[in-house]
């Protein structure tokens, strides 16, 4: 396999992730209804591919993403986060946008709920995002 080939790393309905040798974590969204526990596992991989690969930086391709619930946006803002900063110094997230409005508003809504330090920008294509994350 290629230096830059992306490793895969977790697999679920909800999406998956994998780490860019160029020094990201990388979680792509599938088209499916977002169910709690998937997406507990899903971000709970995450953390643990952020901790593994020992970066900092994650690209989210939302782009199929549906529609998260208050109470999983919640989840993200008041719990993931603050550990994902506390456990590997989480600092950048760069977000691929959903195609879907739904999907698009809930990662807003997510972001302007965010008062820490971590740095995330709103994208409509990947390869834009990873250049903003090569630069940080």
């Amino acid at each position: 396999m290629p230096a830059n080939t992306p490793q895969l790393y977790y697999r679920n309905a909800l999406g998956t992730i994998s780490y860019d040798p160029l020094g990201f974590v990388v979680l792509t969204w599938s088209d499916v209804p977002v169910a709690s526990a998937e997406l507990h596992s899903l971000y709970t991989h995450t953390l643990q591919a952020l901790r593994h690969y020992a970066t900092c930086k994650l690209l989210t391709d939302q782009t199929h993403r549906q529609p998260l619930s208050d109470e999983m946006q919640t989840w993200i803002v008041e719990q993931w986060i603050p550990q994902a900063i506390a456990d590997c110094a989480y600092s950048h997230c760069a977000i691929v946008e959903s195609t879907q409005e739904g999907s698009r508003q809930g990662a807003r809504a997510v972001g302007s709920r965010l008062t820490g330090p971590l740095e995330f920008r709103y994208f409509p294509e990947e390869t834009e995002a990873r250049q903003w994350l090569l630069t940080t």
